[in-house]
């Protein structure tokens, strides 16, 4: 599984080996939404309020 840094608190974050670009994670440190940016390596920035929404469902729960 590759590794990830959060750019908000600096925290390794276990990214999905099959993770795309553009995809919204959470880190499980500080609970900031992060876009997958880039792949090779993996590269993380903090998403935007749009963005974010993305990664809940109807119900207010985290998707991924």
């Amino acid at each position: 599984m590759p590794l990830a840094v959060c750019p908000e608190c600096e925290a390794e974050i276990h990214v999905e080996d099959d993770v795309d670009k553009g995809e919204i994670i959470r880190c499980e440190e500080c609970e900031t939404a992060l876009e997958v940016v880039g792949l090779d390596p993996i590269e993380l920035d903090i998403a935007s309020e749009d963005d974010e929404e993305e990664y809940y469902d109807d119900e207010g729960e985290g998707r991924y």
